[in-house]
């Protein structure tokens, strides 16, 4: 088994794979846990790109590695819709991936009437950045964004 930490992004996720494995299946599981479609990854390690067809082992990983995920952005910088959730409220969002943190902060200010600054946003448990992109969390078509809200107490 190897251990890979993924970086590129402001997530740092971590996923262990079979050595017999291929660089094409631990693409897939990227693809599960974080909704990164496989044709948009690059994996590197160091400076090599690492080909879908090889096998894990025929890199000679030692158990825990550090690989590089390059996510080629959508063409065309299209829309798209994103879940944004609490713990009393869901709503759909048209996003771009381009856009700001912030910008859906604002978004969400707008459509719940709650102050922007009241607001915390997560990517998979992670606390969103305001001036970070939101492709930099991973966040694509059908992304779910966790969204608390602070309340003061009186």
């Amino acid at each position: 088994m190897v251990r890979f930490r993924i970086t590129g992004g402001e997530l740092k996720p971590e996923i262990e794979m079979s050595s017999s494995g291929t660089i094409l299946e631990l693409k897939e599981r990227i693809y599960e846990l974080w909704n990164v479609e496989v044709a948009r990854q690059t994996l590197f390690f160091d400076a090599t790109e690492l080909e879908n067809d090889r096998t894990i082992e025929s890199y000679e990983f030692q158990p825990f590695e550090t690989l590089g995920l390059v996510v080629t952005p959508l063409s065309g910088d299209p829309k798209f819709d994103i879940l944004v959730k609490s713990s009393t409220a869901e709503d759909c969002i048209r996003v771009r991936e381009t856009q700001k943190v912030a910008d859906l902060r604002r978004k969400i200010e707008r459509r719940w009437g709650i102050l922007a600054q009241k607001i915390t946003l997560l990517s998979h448990s992670i606390e969103m950045n305001d001036d970070h992109l939101l492709s930099a969390y991973y966040v694509n078509r059908d992304s779910i964004v966790e969204v608390k809200v602070s309340i003061e107490s009186r």
